[in-house]
């Protein structure tokens, strides 16, 4: 008996695909050069006066060639900014804004990402307007811990484009590093994970921009750490950070808020005050009419295009990665114990 257990045990490894080592270590399949994955937040044709959102930016980590941009359209307009490093400023953003991951080479040790964030119809004070105000920067990834380095190696954090299906991340995991917060003087808490979770929305569709999508979701949250944003006068706010991979490609789909992660803060980004004013208008139709039983639209970044073949929710769906491994395990468990028991019965 004991070898037909041990067949049926090494088929249900190799079948599901389940090896801890070699999953947990590996990047997603379909990372690779040339792969991209764009997400917006829309804004009415004619939006209403408080439609506006606002991106709050850390001014010393601000691209020089923007920080100039901005600088020199206060002070053509008569109203000159006031910029400095130990103070944020907020930019008013009237029109669309995107945001885009492109992987540009991998090797067998890093890869490099550009993360790019458009705003559109901007302004940084009272009256002038910059019709599209670009922010964009390549960040350094090590494949081997899966961190962001700057060039003088201070580690910045995590990927949050994308998570390891096989390796989720966990509460308590940095999601901006202590020695990327001191070098550029951002004060206050660690900024970590504070809940992970697959119950989030667990029977609505989510409907972003691209495409529906169907749960499971993973939910990824940071709540609660404090930044101070005004060095002189000690103000700060609270960051909250909530985010949705869908689970078998490991790809963000969708954002609620996003103060800071370790890509937008890296381009200047501290905390922010925005919505896809397009989806709030059809979430708010939603709740109306009462079908918010069974979905729902994605309010913060949405996903909008990308080249990464996601799920086709035909009626054979098989389980989601997380889902899939968890069963197999089960199965494994419960043949031991079988085994076990048989043999205490035969003593």
């Amino acid at each position: 008996m004991k070898k037909p257990f041990t067949f049926f045990i090494i088929f249900l490894i190799v079948f599901t695909g389940f090896s801890p080592l070699s999953q947990a270590s590996a990047i997603p399949y379909w990372f690779k050069e040339g792969t991209y994955i764009k997400y917006a937040m829309k804004m009415p044709k004619n939006p209403e006066k408080n439609e506006v959102n606002i991106f709050m930016i850390w001014p010393r980590l601000l691209p020089k060639d923007t920080y100039n941009r901005i600088k020199k359209a206060s002070e053509e307009d008569g109203s000159p900014l006031e910029i400095d490093n130990r103070t944020m400023i907020s930019l008013f953003v009237r029109g669309n804004s995107y945001l885009t991951f492109e992987i540009l080479n991998v090797t067998n040790e890093t890869a490099l990402v550009r993360v790019t964030l458009e705003m559109n119809n901007v302004s940084a004070g009272p009256g002038e307007i910059l019709s599209r105000l670009v922010l964009s920067k390549v960040l350094h990834l090590n494949l081997s811990d899966m961190v962001y380095y700057e060039e003088d190696g201070t580690p910045i954090g995590p990927p949050t484009c994308f998570i390891n299906p096989a390796s989720p991340p966990k509460k308590g995991d940095y999601l901006l590093t202590p020695a990327f917060m001191k070098k550029y003087d951002l004060k206050g808490d660690d900024i970590v994970l504070t809940n992970v979770s697959f119950t989030w929305m667990e029977d609505k569709i989510l409907h972003t921009h691209y495409k529906d999508f169907i749960p499971p979701y993973l939910f990824v949250e940071s709540e609660g750490a404090y930044v101070i944003d005004d060095l002189t006068r000690g103000e700060g706010h609270t960051i909250i950070t909530e985010l949705i991979y869908e689970p078998d490609t490991g790809v963000l789909i969708a954002t609620i808020f996003t103060d800071m992660t370790s890509e937008l803060t890296s381009l200047g980004v501290i905390g922010a005050i925005a919505l896809d004013r397009v989806n709030s208008r059809k979430l708010e139709r939603l709740l109306e009419e009462g079908k918010d039983d069974r979905e729902w639209w994605a309010q913060g970044f949405s996903l909008y295009d990308t080249n990464v073949k996601l799920p086709d929710y035909g009626s054979g769906r098989s389980p989601s990665t997380p889902a899939r491994y968890f069963f197999a395990l089960s199965l494994v468990v419960l043949a031991m114990t079988a085994l076990w028991t048989e043999r205490r019965w035969k003593r």
